[in-house]
C-alpha cells in the first residue's frame, strides 16, 4: 500500500510539473470538492467491512496528500473563541498535512485566500466579515465546518469556481427578500448568521418540501 501511494505521489510530482505554466495562469484552488465527494460515497458505497468515517478519513488525508505534491497551501486560520475545536474539524476535512497558520483577523486570512495559496478558514463569530463576500466573487464559500449547537463553527474560504464544489449542502449569503422567496418556494434554506439585511444561510440540496410537509 505505501509503495503504491508513494507511486502515486511521484506521478502528482509529474504532473504539477508539466503544468507550471497553466497554474502559475491560475490561482485558483487545487481543491475539487464535488469529485471528492463522488470519489468517498462511490468507495462507501463498494465497502463490505470499512466504516464509511473511515473510509472518508483515510481517502481525505491522500487527497490531502496528493494536493500537497501538486502546489502546497495553507490554512489560514482566524478563530479566538474555539481555535482547538476548528483545528480539529479542519484535519478531518482538509487533512493532517496542511499547515494551519494562526491570522490576527478574518481580513488577514480572507487576503491569504485571494492569492489561491491558502484556505481561509474562520470562526463565525468573528464579526460580521461573511457579509463582504457578495463584493468579492472570486471568493467561494467550499465548505463549513458546523460545530454542535454552533459552538465552534467555521467557514472555509478560498478561490474556487462554484462549479467544483457540489457539494450536498452549500453556503450563500442572501439578501433577507431572496431568502424569504426561497423559503416561499419550499427550498430547504437555513439562515446560521445575520447582518442587518443580510443573512448566511446553509442551502441543503435537496428536492423543494412540499408546502403540505412545510
Amino acid at each position: 500500500l505505501l509503495a503504491l501511494i508513494e507511486r502515486r505521489l511521484d506521478l502528482a510530482a509529474s504532473i504539477a510539473a508539466a503544468k507550471t505554466e497553466e497554474t502559475d495562469a491560475d490561482n485558483e484552488l487545487l481543491l475539487r470538492p464535488a469529485r471528492e465527494a463522488s470519489v468517498i460515497a462511490r468507495l462507501g458505497a463498494l465497502s463490505r467491512r470499512i466504516p464509511q468515517a473511515s473510509i472518508t478519513a483515510i481517502w481525505r488525508e491522500l487527497m490531502a496528500i496528493n494536493l500537497q505534491a501538486q502546489r502546497p497551501i495553507e490554512i489560514a486560520l482566524s478563530a479566538t473563541r474555539h481555535p482547538a475545536r476548528i483545528q480539529l474539524m479542519a484535519r478531518a476535512r482538509f487533512g493532517t498535512i496542511i499547515p494551519i497558520r494562526e491570522m490576527a483577523s478574518p481580513e488577514a486570512a480572507l487576503e491569504k485566500a485571494r492569492t489561491g495559496k491558502g484556505i481561509a478558514l474562520i470562526e463565525i463569530g468573528e464579526g460580521d466579515w461573511w457579509a463582504g463576500l457578495r463584493d468579492h466573487p472570486e471568493l467561494s464559500i467550499i465548505d463549513g465546518l458546523l460545530g454542535e449547537g454552533g459552538r465552534g463553527s467555521a467557514l472555509a474560504v478560498g478561490r474556487l469556481s462554484p462549479d467544483r464544489l457540489g457539494e450536498d449542502r452549500s453556503f450563500a449569503v442572501l439578501e433577507q427578500a431572496e431568502l424569504a422567496a426561497r423559503l416561499g418556494r419550499g427550498e430547504a434554506v437555513c439562515p446560521i448568521a445575520v447582518s442587518g439585511n443580510l443573512n448566511l444561510c446553509v442551502i441543503e440540496r435537496v428536492a423543494p418540501l412540499s408546502r403540505a410537509a412545510a
